[in-house]
């Protein structure tokens, strides 16, 4: 039974990457030295799509790596924090548009650096803010990808 999951998961997963290339042709690429905000979303669904190919080839030739046992879902506590994480995810996914990059990406970063267990508020929240800014200005200002502002800085 855990053989079937695996080969349907890289399956799905090539499907989203081939999903994500035809997504990231969309974009302006740029070249290597002046990259732009499609080169990145390329390359990452060049890297799934050879994954999951390999992945699959290795599958039906019946490599042992592919065929490996899938482990349980986390129990008590680990569960807890994995279901919090797909909640906070689910939420940035939600939040994202209407109150914009920058600030759903610092409570997503906040929740999961939380979550992940890093303690102290200070901490946190200087994680949170570090990871924000730094990759709004990767994605924004080098990259020029557009961002959401949301309806909170119009």
């Amino acid at each position: 039974m855990a053989a079937k999951i695996q080969k349907v998961c890289y399956l799905i997963f090539l499907v989203i990457g081939i999903l994500y290339l035809l997504g990231s042709l969309l974009l302006p690429i740029g070249a290597l030295a002046t990259p732009k905000g499609g080169l990145f979303p390329l390359l990452v669904a060049i890297f799934l799509i050879g994954m999951s190919t390999a992945l699959i080839a290795g599958f039906v030739k019946g490599s042992p790596v592919a065929v490996e046992a899938v482990e349980d879902f986390p129990e008590g506590k680990d569960r807890h924090r994995v279901l919090a994480v797909a909640i906070a995810l689910i939420l940035y996914a939600l939040l994202l548009k209407p109150i914009g990059y920058l600030l759903s990406t610092v409570g997503l970063m906040g929740a999961i650096v939380h979550l992940l267990g890093l303690r102290g508020w200070i901490r946190v929240a200087l994680a949170a803010i570090l990871t924000g800014v730094l990759s709004y200005c990767l994605f924004a200002l080098i990259l020029d990808v557009p961002l959401p502002r949301g309806e909170v800085f119009p």
